[in-house]
């Protein structure tokens, strides 16, 4: 493998090859682009690149170094990530002492972060000099698919380079290659990654499928005369202690089916909805619905992903989804 591998976003490894060969590499580097654009994939091409023993400015995937790194146990490369919620405020001193050591083996000191914006106040603060002021030996790449919620004072310091998301072609070009994913359900998949290969690599469609019915079930079950124990007991699995590593998976299939909602209430003969198989089903439930309701449903899904992370009571926040996509926020359970 080489650079020349990387899939997608031509224009920005061609950037990288250009900056390598001229020796004009930043220091400090802001990936930002959706989960699953190839952020990690690349940060790691270009750490390969450093140190490969074979090739100057790229990797043979062969040597010692790029064959340690792959394994991540190169001594010049470090990977930190959030440690539960948040990357916490001890690995960021660590890495701000070990960016100003020279070498052990390699060329040059790769330290990548991923999922930067989960950096707390303290730690992002801990990187400042750092990242103002990089020695030469050593490379700092910022990994993101929330910008926004990176402290000025990071994005500031970095170069930063944004990855675009997959187009519809390449993703089927590139699942018709790698994945087993049928012919009929690969144009299902490329939408539900909205130009992620990750995503779209990594999804059972057999279990989209799945939880698709079950939350459209609890949906229907708040159109028209709201059965709060009907639809409750289906999202029930959404707070499951048993299920929680499917959390974020459910409610991203939640999102997808309601924005499908929204499109086809504010416009009924619309063709971008996503779950374009459940057509009828979904044009049947959006005539019972108003923009209100989804919008209002839509909120309260934002404020149970925003408060997930602080320990918020998903019973109460699931609830208020129901009631508020139900239109009866003041009822009581039925």
């Amino acid at each position: 493998m080489a650079l020349s591998d990387f899939l997608g976003n031509t224009s920005v490894v061609e950037s990288f090859k250009r900056q390598l060969s001229e020796n004009r590499l930043a220091g400090s580097l802001l990936f930002v682009g959706i989960s699953g654009v190839g952020k990690w994939t690349l940060a790691h091409f270009i750490s390969k690149a450093v140190n490969c023993q074979k090739r100057l400015n790229d990797f043979c995937d062969e040597c010692g170094t790029c064959l340690k790194i792959n394994q991540q146990v190169h001594s010049d490369v470090r990977n930190y990530a959030p440690d539960g919620a948040f990357i916490k405020i001890n690995q960021m001193r660590e890495m701000s002492r070990e960016i100003f050591f020279k070498p052990f083996e390699g060329r040059r000191r790769v330290f990548i972060i991923d999922n930067a914006h989960r950096l707390r106040v303290e730690a992002a603060n801990a990187i400042l000099k750092p990242l103002e002021e990089p020695p030469e030996s050593s490379l700092l790449i910022l990994m993101t698919d929330s910008p926004n919620d990176l402290l000025a004072t990071i994005r500031s310091r970095c170069q930063q380079i944004h990855f675009a998301p997959f187009s519809e072609a390449e993703l089927e070009k590139i699942l018709r290659a790698r994945s087993a994913c049928s012919a009929q359900d690969l144009p299902l998949v490329g939408r539900i990654s909205r130009g992620s290969l990750g995503k779209a690599l990594s999804l059972d469609i057999i279990q989209y499928r799945q939880a698709r019915q079950d939350l459209l079930a609890a949906m229907q079950a708040c159109a028209g005369k709201f059965s709060y124990h009907e639809a409750s007991q289906i999202t029930e699995s959404l707070i499951s202690a048993k299920q929680k590593d499917l959390f974020n998976f459910k409610v991203d299939v939640l999102y997808n089916l309601l924005r499908d909602l929204f499109l086809l209430t504010v416009d009924p003969t619309t063709k971008g909805i996503t779950n374009t198989d459940l057509h009828e089903e979904l044009l049947s439930l959006s005539s019972s619905l108003g923009v209100k309701q989804v919008v209002g449903a839509t909120r309260s899904l934002d404020h149970l992903m925003r408060g997930e992370r602080r320990n918020l009571n998903k019973t109460l926040a699931v609830d208020r989804f129901l009631f508020k996509l139900s239109g009866s926020v003041n009822l009581q359970p039925i």
